[in-house]
């Protein structure tokens, strides 16, 4: 039975974003309406075309959206409405309360420091209860990693290492973008596994995806959220919306079932 109580959650959230062309200024509606929830205990897929703000979507959950960003709507955060905080505010909850993995793992490191200092780094910050040697673990990467820089980690360590600092306090949200668009499949399995057990621990991980056959091939997906033109159509279990005849909805998933 899904926790009727999400960590994290957008309500009727609408932004809009300021451009300019030359001397004309405008803005451009990028989430319309999004009603998003994130479940503690379960994996949710967040999907759709490239473009349809999935990005967005999560960024807004992390309090990162660009800059002169409008909002009307609710950012909820274990059941405080975040909408228009500061960013201070969002700083206390980021890494404490909401762990985010971007998509390109390796540059969110930085080069001239090994991945032990940055995450030991992370862990004081953040207050964590364990240290570097046991992150790695967690996310199955030796010892002598912490030793490393950046650039002499592969892309699936990479991307652990930085699942690593994602978990460090034990958040209990998690957001990935795209963890695993750039690995071999041996790897996009063991980072999908990754997620199941932050799960599995208690989180609530929304996953961001153009991978879907595989994430549904482990067995780790319980819910997906299906965006269309900036706005959430369709959430609910993995079965239920893998079942749908909505030809749309059908399209993501005609190579994808297991």
């Amino acid at each position: 039975m899904v926790n009727p109580h999400p960590v994290a959650q957008l309500r009727g959230l609408t932004v809009d974003i300021a451009t300019r062309h030359g001397n004309t200024a405008s803005e451009v509606r990028v989430l319309d309406a999004v009603h998003l929830s994130v479940h503690p205990g379960r994996v949710t897929a967040l999907i759709g075309e490239s473009g349809c703000g999935k990005s967005l979507a999560a960024l807004a959950l992390c309090g990162l959206l660009p800059p002169g960003s409008q909002t009307r709507g609710e950012i909820v955060i274990d059941g405080v409405d975040l909408a228009g905080a500061d960013e201070r505010s969002w700083r206390q909850l980021r890494g404490a309360h909401i762990g985010f993995v971007p998509q390109s793992a390796a540059t969110s490191f930085t080069a001239v420091r090994t991945i032990g200092s940055q995450l030991s780094e992370v862990c004081r910050r953040l207050d964590a209860d364990r240290g570097v040697d046991e992150l790695l673990a967690a996310v199955h990467l030796p010892a002598g990693t912490a030793d490393r820089y950046p650039h002499e980690l592969s892309g699936g360590m990479a991307q652990r290492a930085a699942i690593a600092a994602a978990i460090a306090a034990r958040p209990k949200a998690l957001l990935a973008d795209e963890p695993t668009s750039a690995l071999d499949p041996d790897n996009a399995d063991l980072v999908w596994q990754l997620l199941g057990e932050a799960a599995a621990a208690g989180a609530g991980v929304l996953v961001i995806t153009h991978e879907l056959p595989g994430l549904l091939r482990s067995g780790l997906c319980d819910d997906i959220a299906l965006m269309r033109d900036g706005t959430v159509v369709q959430q609910d279990t993995a079965a239920t919306v893998t079942a749908s005849e909505d030809p749309y909805v059908q399209r993501f998933f005609a190579a994808a079932v297991p």
